[in-house]
């Protein structure tokens, strides 16, 4: 966590800067024993579906039986007030990341924990991390890669070596495509999206906001078990996270996607969320670089 201390966070009911925050932990010299956290971010300072990321955390909570002295109306009021209170420490053309975390802790030599914290801190969005990613799309590697298609070699496209960010596109035991560590993939063949089965998968906030704006859209959607070989073939594809909202696929193992980086498909979307958030955040992260 790096980040100014001057945002002011929330360690187990009490409100202090990130600076104090940080001196405390290492004062308690507590060891962690895993816990849940969900993250979001803000556009133009106003924070983008707490409640549905706090729901998915309080469902792991519960799923972990990680029990917390705060209930999720307390932890959403924190994080409003949270807010409010840094907003104005904002230059313009900036946004928080604003993340919640309940860990177990156990004392040195403890086999079983000894207690939860519970942690609110917020963080500038670093947009050099995936701005140009909208411009130049992400490529895509499976950790097992297969040959490419016998229609690749010769079309003047097979291989893409652009530079770009890299993310691996994770399958099963059965070499079903699933998602991507951090973010949740999907790939459209003639002007339908296709979702990989979502029993597969971890299903984020993002991926929801998706559904909503093709059913908004009228653009169908197939849920079902897909292969790389599907991905090859695909007219577009895209990744979908909280940070960047959704991120064009330029390549997979070095075969171009599509025609055209956003494809149609992926830039109705990438509008009918900026319509749903008031900004152009694609602009925004392009101008920070």
């Amino acid at each position: 966590m790096t980040q100014s201390p001057d945002f002011l966070g929330f360690l187990d009911g009490q409100v202090m800067t990130f600076g104090r925050i940080a001196a405390e932990l290492r004062r308690r010299g507590d060891y962690s024993g895993g816990g849940i956290y969900d993250a979001e971010r803000t556009f133009n300072g106003r924070v983008f579906e707490l409640r549905r990321h706090l729901h998915r955390m309080f469902d792991g909570l519960e799923q972990f039986h990680i029990n917390v002295e705060f209930d999720i109306d307390e932890i959403e009021e924190v994080t409003l007030a949270l807010l409010e209170a840094n907003r104005p420490l904002l230059a313009p053309g900036q946004d928080f990341t604003i993340t919640q975390i309940a860990s177990l802790t156990r004392d040195e030599g403890a086999q079983e924990p000894t207690g939860v914290t519970v942690l609110i801190y917020f963080e500038l969005l670093d947009f050099s991390s995936f701005a140009g990613g909208y411009r130049d799309g992400i490529r895509l590697i499976t950790p097992e890669t297969y040959g490419l298609p016998n229609d690749a070699a010769g079309d003047g496209k097979a291989r893409d070596n652009a530079g770009g960010q890299v993310f691996p596109l994770m399958s099963n035991g059965e070499g079903i495509i699933t998602e991507c560590k951090g973010a949740n993939f999907m790939f459209v063949k003639e002007g339908r999206i296709k979702l990989p089965d979502r029993g597969n998968v971890l299903p984020g906030v993002s991926m929801h906001m998706i559904l909503e704006l093709a059913d908004g859209e009228g653009i169908p959607v197939d849920e079902g078990e897909y292969s790389t070989s599907d991905v090859y073939r695909a007219d577009e594809a895209f990744v979908t996270s909280t940070r960047f909202c959704i991120m064009p696929v330029a390549s997979i193992n070095g075969y171009a996607i599509g025609d055209s980086l956003p494809g149609h498909v992926t830039t109705r979307l990438l509008d009918g969320w900026k319509g749903q958030v008031g900004m152009d955040f694609v602009q925004q992260a392009l101008d920070s670089i």
